[in-house]
């Protein structure tokens, strides 16, 4: 926590606007809170306009100014650089607040995060009188030639080039920064070379990418299939696209999830049938279904292509045989309570069933059986054994059968 008598210098490269601290007010406000807010502000307020530096002060003086305690300064200020409106740099004791401008109304809304933060916090019927205030009317310009002369209609060329090192007066506009663990190189692997130039991938484009994996939290499976509808005719993406995308898989993917609940109601002959077979007969049907045909059976609809995914993967990246793959399968929606998982969480089971060289249905099936009793066993017995995932059951097989 900043002590009350740490010091603190402000600096930025431009001067805010009305335009600006309009879209800071009605548009930031409502995800600051009334603390950061006023911290913004009051900082803004203490740069002098002409150096675009403000004097030395103490901490304490600011918490006087805006009758805050350390605490909820400190909040406030993390709340101002998440937003990217504030980088903060510390030599030793002393502290340098870099102050960013807003990002402009379109650049809000469009940023694929903030507008959707602000959309959830207000509602649809307020989100949409803030953006109305910020509409501007279209310019007629039917009937009109553009006859606007460009540079080289008017200026000879030069040879010389000039170099400028100094700093010069710049919109430092805001920029939102988010550290997620969202692994690029599984999401090209299922992305095709024909229709993705990584030329054209930059870091904004990345940055956005990350940004509604973890608003909607998709894994890179889901991103895959968002990503590839912003993508245009010459290959570059469209970030307001990505985000209209986002938004309408997710919308999907709920329907989705109340139309498998009702098929799971509607299922009762193939239940019936399954209920039937032992688990001999189960051992058969691991051995000669295929993974696709598995997966739709259990949730009574077309495989997902997300899903189809990740058992493409499972048969890339691990060297387990197709019957066992089923086992696995069939094992994690015992899990998951049909729920499909990413890639990631089949890979840290099928890691643990490759090392122990499981290369049948009946060994995959034999391990679990065991693994399971040594679970239940008292501690004292379970001294030399491997720990399991925290959500396996114990009677999974058996559950499983029933269930079906």
């Amino acid at each position: 926590m900043y002590s009350r008598l740490n010091k603190f210098t402000l600096i930025t490269y431009q001067n805010l606007d009305n335009d600006e601290r309009n879209v800071f007010t009605l548009l930031y406000q409502p995800l600051l809170g009334q603390n950061a807010y006023t911290l913004y502000l009051t900082l803004w307020s203490l740069i002098e306009r002409s150096k675009l530096k403000s004097p030395v002060y103490f901490h304490d003086f600011l918490y006087d100014l805006i009758k805050v305690t350390p605490k909820d300064f400190e909040e406030a200020r993390k709340k101002l650089e998440a937003l990217g409106l504030v980088i903060v740099y510390k030599k030793n004791d002393e502290y340098l607040y870099e102050i960013k401008a807003p990002l402009t109304a379109e650049e809000f809304i469009k940023d694929g995060s903030l507008g959707v933060y602000l959309y959830k916090i207000i509602g649809e019927s307020h989100f949409e009188k803030l953006i109305n205030l910020f509409k501007i009317s279209e310019i007629e310009k039917e009937g009109f030639e553009n006859i606007t002369n460009n540079f080289c209609d008017v200026f000879e060329a030069v040879e010389e080039m000039i170099n400028v090192e100094d700093q010069l007066l710049n919109k430092s506009k805001s920029k939102l920064t988010l550290e997620t663990d969202f692994d690029f190189e599984l999401f090209f692997d299922g992305l095709s070379k024909n229709y993705v130039d990584k030329r054209k991938i930059t870091q904004k484009v990345r940055d956005a990418i990350k940004r509604v994996a973890y608003i909607y939290s998709f894994d890179e499976i889901d991103m895959q299939r968002v990503f590839m509808d912003a993508i245009t005719k010459d290959r570059t993406v469209d970030l307001d696209v990505l985000s209209k995308s986002a938004n309408k898989w997710y919308n999907f993917e709920r329907s989705t999830n109340k139309e498998v609940r009702k098929l799971k109601h509607e299922q009762v002959d193939t239940t019936s049938k399954k209920s039937s077979m032992n688990e001999t007969d189960y051992l058969n049907y691991f051995k000669t279904v295929s993974p696709i045909k598995l997966l739709e059976n259990e949730s009574g609809q077309k495989a997902a292509s997300s899903e189809i995914k990740v058992i493409e993967q499972l048969y890339e990246k691990t060297s387990l045989k197709e019957e066992v793959i089923n086992v696995l399968i069939a094992y994690v929606l015992g899990i998951k309570e049909n729920v499909f998982p990413s890639f990631n969480y089949f890979e840290k089971i099928a890691s643990e069933w490759s090392r122990n060289d499981l290369s049948t249905a009946e060994a995959a099936l034999e391990y679990i059986k065991n693994r399971n009793k040594q679970m239940n066993q008292p501690r004292t017995y379970q001294k030399n054994t491997k720990t399991l995932p925290e959500d396996i059951k114990s009677d999974w097989l058996d559950d499983y059968i029933k269930n079906l």
